[in-house]
């Protein structure tokens, strides 16, 4: 490890919204870094002219090459102190920075770090669901496809889940959830630390149906899903599925009890196919 007194990368947490949550620290470490890496230079200058910091602002983002990590390490080598920041937030939590801790890592070169907000601990916090265990996972896939067989894979942890979703997705993607993961408690944070912040914590249907009653939904949004609480249920499923294919068909039956139990819509219709494929076998 060098010596304090040489060159460092710090890497330091910026608002997720409201100015004011920005440490002592991270303020003196900006104003005294000699350059500072961020992922928009027209965010973070914002930032900085509301506290009077007078730097140089760099360009490091996801698609920063190699010879832009290298000219950073150049400079710590040289003793130059580099700040790293994202837009908002905590570097390297759904940002880039990874491959330049690692660089600087296998170089021995040191990184320090100025703690502060993170947008998915502040969710959880807020959402009223479990959060000694959580699971986050940043962006979930665009695709319908890709993001339906990603959410299989996540469907059957118990953890709290976390995602990171745009608000012009925000209601298929919902849907996708709960036909996937069945009808789970989630919360919906939005706008977090600003003033129009809001939390909505329901039943998943509950949810979608108050979001799509609006015209248009803005801000950023973060998920949190209640995890898979009933992984160890008992399988009952088909006593249930007997009695409500009595009185409908068996796509209303996969959507009705997937509204009202932690089954999904898909685990309901396989177990229906099944189901009916019995009776007529019998």
């Amino acid at each position: 490890m060098k010596d304090n007194n040489e060159g460092r990368l710090t890497i330091i947490s910026l608002p997720i919204g409201n100015l004011k949550d920005i440490t002592i620290r991270a303020l003196e470490e900006l104003e005294s870094s000699d350059l500072i890496f961020c992922e928009d230079t027209r965010t973070t200058i914002k930032l900085l002219n509301h506290y009077n910091i007078k730097n140089k602002l760099m360009s490091y983002h996801e698609h920063s090459d190699v010879k832009t990590r290298k000219f950073i390490i150049d400079e710590i080598e040289n003793g130059k102190n580099v700040s790293l920041v994202s837009d908002a937030g905590t570097p390297l939590i759904s940002d880039p920075g990874y491959k330049l801790v690692k660089e600087l890592k296998k170089r021995n070169l040191r990184v320090t770090s100025c703690p502060g907000p993170s947008s998915p601990i502040a969710a959880i916090t807020l959402s009223g669901l479990p959060s000694d265990k959580f699971f986050f996972s940043g962006f979930l896939p665009v695709k319908v496809k890709a993001k339906k067989d990603y959410l299989e894979e996540l469907k059957n942890i118990k953890s709290t889940l976390i995602f990171f979703e745009s608000s012009n997705r925000i209601i298929k993607t919902l849907e996708t959830i709960l036909e996937i993961f069945g009808n789970r408690k989630i919360s919906i944070c939005r706008e977090l630390t600003k003033k129009f912040e809001e939390i909505i914590t329901s039943k998943i249907t509950e949810v979608i149906k108050e979001l799509s009653l609006r015209e248009n939904i803005k801000g950023e949004i973060i998920i949190v899903v209640e995890g898979n609480i009933n992984s160890d249920k008992p399988q009952n499923l088909e006593v249930i599925l007997e009695d409500t294919l009595k009185s409908m068909s068996l796509s209303d039956s996969a959507k009705e009890i997937s509204k009202y139990t932690n089954f999904s819509r898909k685990e309901v219709y396989n177990a229906a196919l099944k189901l009916k494929g019995k009776e007529d076998e019998s």
